[in-house]
Parts: C-alpha cells; sequence; structure tokens
C-alpha cells in the first residue's frame, strides 16, 4: 500500500538529569536547539504528512515561536503530553491524520536519526506492521535479583539496544495501545505494546551515534558527531594617550563633548575608540590601529573614530570573530563623562551589535598626579573578549 506517513514526535520531558534550566530539547547544538535539529531531519522524510508534536503543558506558544524559524514545509501539530511517555504517546495518536496509515514516534531528544533512518523504519512498519531500529548490544547484559546476584548471563548476540525512530501500521498500533489501557500494561517502549498483543517485532539496523541526549556529556558527543565546535574565547587589551589642546573638539565614545580641551591627533582623536580598537584587533591576533590606519595617511585626517570602529569591526567579522563583552576606563581630569556614558554605550552597540549589558564605560581621574593630573593628557584603556566561530 501506499504510504501516509505521520510522525509524532515526543518533546514533554523535563530533562532533570541535564541539570537545564529549562527543557533539555532547546539546548543549543550550535546553530540549533535539540528539537530544531530533531525536526529538520524528520521533515526531509519522503511521504510525509504531519508532525505531531507533543509538549509539556505550559510551552506549547515558545515551542511553536522555537520551531517557526525553521520554516518546515510539512505542518506541525502541538499538543500536550500525558503523565508517562505512554500518555504522552496515545495523546500524539489521537492528532493523528485519519489519511496516514504508517505512524512514527520518535523521540524528540534524538537529534541525530537521519532522515534514511527514518525511511527505512517506515518501509519496514509497512511491510511487517511494527518495526524499531537497534544496534547490537556491545557490552555484555547480566540478569540480577534484587540483592545484586548476577541470576543469569544473557546471551549478547541476541541483544540488541533499542533505539527510535519505532514506526507502525496505523490500526495496529491503535489497538495495541487501547489493550495497554485497558488491561494498564505500561511497555518499556512502544513496540512493547505491539509485543504485548502477541504480534512480531522488525529490527531495523541502527546507528550507534543515534544517542538520545540526556546527561550533559551526552550534549559533547552530540556536538562531536555533528562536526560542532565550541566557540572559543579570546581576549585583547588596549591603551591609547592623547596630549590635551585648548580648542580641539573633545570626542569621546563618539559623542561630542562641551569643553575647553580636546584630545589632540590625525583623526577626531577619540582615544576612548582609539583603546577599544587596538583590543578587538589584539583579540583577534591583528596589527595596532596605526598599522590600518596610518597617521601620514590624509584620508584619515579629522576621521570619525566610529567610521574607524566600523572597518575594524569588519576585520573581525572576516575572520570569523564577534565582540562578546568590552570593558573600557578613561582617564583623564577633565571633561566629566557621566552625563555622557550612556550615550557613548549606544553608540558601541550600534556599531559591534551587542547588548549593552555587555558593555561597560568607565571613567577615573590620576588623582591630579603626572601629566594626566596635570591636565595635559588623556588616556584609555580597554579590554575586550571575542569569540570564534558561528556554527
Amino acid at each position: 500500500m501506499d504510504k501516509v506517513i505521520s510522525c509524532i514526535v515526543l518533546a514533554a520531558g523535563a530533562g532533570r538529569r541535564m541539570a537545564y534550566k529549562e527543557n533539555k530539547i532547546f539546548i543549543p547544538l550550535g546553530r540549533y536547539s535539540i528539537i530544531q535539529r530533531t525536526l529538520q531531519n524528520v521533515a526531509k522524510l519522503q511521504g510525509l504528512s504531519e508532525i505531531i508534536l507533543v509538549v509539556a503543558d505550559g510551552e506549547q506558544d515558545y515551542m511553536a515561536e522555537h520551531i517557526k524559524v525553521l520554516n518546515l514545509t510539512v505542518p506541525v501539530h502541538i499538543v500536550l503530553g500525558g503523565a508517562e511517555r505512554q500518555d504522552s504517546v496515545a495523546c500524539g495518536l489521537k492528532a493523528v491524520d485519519e489519511s496516514s496509515n504508517i505512524v512514527l514516534v520518535h523521540d524528540g531528544a534524538r537529534p541525530l536519526a537521519s532522515t534514511e533512518m527514518f525511511s527505512a523504519v517506515a518501509e519496514a512498519a509497512n511491510t511487517y506492521g511494527a518495526a524499531t531500529v537497534g544496534v547490537p548490544a556491545t557490552d555484555t547484559i547480566k540478569r540480577v535479583n534484587t540483592e545484586h546476584t548476577v541470576i543469569e548471563t544473557l546471551k549478547r548476540s541476541e541483544l540488541y539496544q533499542i533505539q527510535t525512530p519505532q514506526g507502525f501500521q496505523k490500526d495496529l498500533f491503535k489497538v495495541a495501545h487501547q489493550k495497554a489501557h485497558d488491561l494498564n500494561y505500561l511497555g518499556t517502549d512502544d513496540v512493547s505494546l505491539v509485543e504485548y498483543l502477541g504480534k512480531p517485532v522488525h529490527i531495523v539496523e541502527g546507528d550507534y551515534c543515534n544517542i538520545k541526549v540526556t546527561t550533559p556529556n551526552d550534549i559533547a558527543v552530540a556536538k562531536r558527531y555533528l562536526g560542532i565546535e565550541d566557540k572559543r574565547m579570546r581576549v585583547g587589551f588596549g591603551y591609547d594617550i592623547h596630549q590635551l589642546k585648548a580648542g580641539r573638539p573633545c570626542i569621546l565614545g563618539g559623542v561630542q563633548i562641551e569643553s575647553e580641551l580636546g584630545p589632540d591627533g590625525h583623526s577626531d582623536a577619540d582615544v576612548l575608540i582609539h583603546a577599544l580598537m587596538d583590543a578587538m584587533l589584539g583579540a583577534a591576533g591583528l596589527r595596532d590601529i596605526g598599522y590600518y590606519f596610518p597617521p601620514e595617511d590624509d584620508q584619515y585626517k579629522g576621521i570619525s573614530s566610529m567610521l574607524l570602529l566600523e572597518k575594524v569591526n569588519s576585520l573581525l567579522k572576516e575572520r570569523g570573530l564577534q565582540a562578546y563583552n568590552i570593558d573600557i576606563m578613561v582617564i583623564s581630569e577633565t571633561p566629566k563623562l557621566k552625563p555622557h556614558i550612556d550615550t557613548m554605550k549606544a553608540n558601541l552597540q550600534s556599531v559591534l551589535e551587542i547588548p549593552l549589558d555587555r558593555i561597560s564605560i568607565k571613567a577615573t581621574t590620576n588623582e591630579m598626579l603626572g601629566a594626566i593630573g596635570r591636565r595635559e593628557g588623556i588616556a584609555a584603556q580597554a579590554v575586550v573578549s571575542v569569540y570564534e566561530g558561528e556554527v
């Protein structure tokens, strides 16, 4: 018969063993979360008419927004789960479209199951009535009693570790669920309900990488299988100092401040941004700002340092780097920066596109010591962290 497939994806678990602040299926694996990657693989299945996504109460709207960005071509229907896994599957089964004749069930926390695996299970379910993926057990399995004494060593060649997806002819699956409900039978997986009917279940060769993400270590394993490298952090330090001269405009952080004295330099002499740019270039392993914007080059005479900051930010992006956190200290007796700091932060945010709470600008004096204390100069220090790699 022609296959019309519905896939029930279970995403209602809390994942307490993950010790994560929210449902573990929202944990990112690179660019996409666990559940997003799962749904992307399912949605590519030929003959798939719908996905029934079973979620926890209270997560319906969040889940809908979370998967909306995927622009899946297959409709996704969100339904509430039950108290037990088997109850959640039953909720999903009730929502399956009447036109479907094959039902697949898959754990939302198995993001590495390939589309080919779903296809093989659907084909086997169509042929045999019920099917599941599984892999041969690699460890010796022993049966023990309540006193933890070995009763029997099981024959390893006859043992399989069962995974999902699992697949069924819809009518058979409904009968199996009804009997389990009537007799209060709770299976360890979905095909066990068919076994309880006395019907055979076909094994489709699975893949050892088709892990269920359950513990923090599983996240690292899944990333290795997907070839995802965690973003690595770099740190850069920048320093700049300029003489203060009467009649020069005082521009700091892209803000022109009313002051009798202003930093002297070839460009607009924005000492704050100059220190920031050197810190960014240092974190990227690049040369200093004098190399990229030579003071003897007339094209940079009087130029806004905000424009130079855009160029530096582009240099980082070309290398797959993104500023994450910025901490800047301006050292000067004059002018007073406090009234202007929020505007300065907004200026930096407009170029670097990072949240304001990751930008810190502070000011201090030199306690009237040295050239800065005598109002002969102004200096700035900056520390910047950047992350490399976007996956």
